[in-house]
């Protein structure tokens, strides 16, 4: 199976108080929950040209690469790369439902119970004003098992 390239994004109010976020419908494992907004890597494309795309695909809001911070990497050797940004815009409020998953903003102190939970660390990281993400975090996730039926 080849690798899977993907990057998800924040974007977040100059006052860093809400955050926008996609009620997903695709992956099955995901539906129903709110995400951050991404995809896909294209082949040829840039992690960062991706988030440019896909944020405004998404959201119809388009937030110049410069805006973004690469702050983590999340990899599982053997099923994806993940690739994490945030920008700080009040364009936030501009962000509106696109295609048939719903975008959101929510206040960052109540985010919705339905939410995907490793976004429950990943946000509150994206925040974090002690950091200064020179270099994207790496975390890794032990291979998927899979089953020898």
């Amino acid at each position: 199976m080849a690798l899977k390239h993907y990057v998800a994004g924040f974007l977040f109010n100059h006052a860093a108080t809400e955050v926008v976020l996609i009620r997903k419908i695709n992956p099955a494992w995901q539906r129903g929950h709110y995400n951050a907004v991404g995809g896909k890597i294209e082949p040829g494309e840039s992690a960062i040209d991706a988030m440019v795309r896909e944020f405004e695909e998404e959201t119809g809001v388009l937030i110049p690469a410069s805006s973004w911070t690469h702050y983590a990497h999340i990899h599982r050797p053997t099923d994806y790369h993940l690739q994490l940004f945030f920008a700080h815009s009040d364009q936030a409020y501009d962000c509106r439902t696109v295609e048939q998953e719903i975008v959101a903003r929510f206040a960052v102190s109540a985010l919705p119970d339905n939410l995907i939970s490793n976004l429950r660390w990943l946000i509150p990281l994206a925040l974090d004003q002690h950091i200064q993400f020179n270099q994207p975090i790496e975390f890794t996730e032990p291979a998927h098992e899979r089953s020898q039926v």
